[in-house]
């Protein structure tokens, strides 16, 4: 798998140098800032760096991804991601107050992967759920969209949803559905509780078989005409809500979240 981008690729070099085979970086670029820290950290991990010039560098991408621009001039050759299993995430959570996990129901874009698990890092998420089948997963796209987001959070892929809600229920956990109809809203709900929450496709929603299962459906209040929000989004005004508290945001590294947001 590749990763692109500076900011991707200094995300998993700093938390998982083991996974990456090689860096390659365009010759005519000089490395300074972010790019002269990847040169360094990788020096001082061993791993092996490359430097080439543009018409041998371009070769290791495909038509979307050629542009400079988009690569920033520097790529990481990684192992597949390490996808963890639901019991392992949910033995995690056993050790940490209000746990909270996001199952994600018929999101293909990996571009709102990638843009869900960057909110998920931020905002102090323990994990993510997604389709085995017919979903976005872990490639290069998802982390370039997450700025590397995807390095700290554990990501489950399961066959069956209904029974990985199951699971959760067996083991604590409340579960949370997004509906555009329902009448209660997330400003009337107590998430102070282990809370796995669904959320759908802006297209498509949450299927019923989920909804079902569901233990509370809710939604966020609209003002304007428009009436849902891209899938990300709504993913993120949740999570915020759910972790407003400062009893919650305390643990959590803003600096952090604020370069990884005004860096891309």
């Amino acid at each position: 798998m590749l990763v692109i981008g500076k900011n991707p690729v200094y995300e998993i070099l700093t938390s998982n140098p083991g996974y990456i085979n090689k860096i390659v970086l365009l010759k005519k670029i000089k490395p300074e800032g972010k790019l002269k820290d990847i040169v360094n950290i990788a020096k001082e991990k061993s791993v092996n760096t490359m430097f080439l010039n543009f018409n041998d560098f371009k070769k290791y991408f495909d038509n979307k991804t050629k542009d400079e621009g988009i690569t920033q001039g520097v790529i990481a050759f990684v192992k597949d991601y390490d996808y963890r299993s639901l019991r392992e995430i949910v033995d995690d959570c056993k050790k940490i107050k209000n746990p909270l996990i996001l199952i994600l129901d018929n999101i293909t874009d990996p571009h709102n992967l990638g843009a869900i698990a960057r909110s998920a890092v931020c905002l102090g998420a323990d994990g993510i759920v997604i389709p085995r089948h017919n979903a976005a997963e872990v490639n290069h796209t998802v982390m370039k969209t997450s700025s590397g987001a995807v390095s700290y959070i554990s990501i489950a892929k399961e066959t069956n949803l209904t029974n990985a809600i199951e699971l959760l229920k067996n083991n604590g956990f409340w579960i949370f559905g997004t509906d555009l109809v329902t009448t209660k809203t997330i400003f009337e709900t107590d998430f102070k509780v282990p809370a796995a929450l669904v959320i759908g496709s802006e297209g498509t929603g949450i299927r019923k078989t989920l909804l079902d299962k569901c233990d509370h459906i809710v939604r966020i209040p609209m003002a304007g005409k428009i009436s849902s929000l891209n899938a990300s989004v709504s993913a993120a005004v949740f999570m915020y809500e759910i972790f407003q508290t400062e009893e919650c945001l305390v643990f959590f590294d803003f600096a952090w979240c604020r370069n990884i947001v005004l860096s891309h």
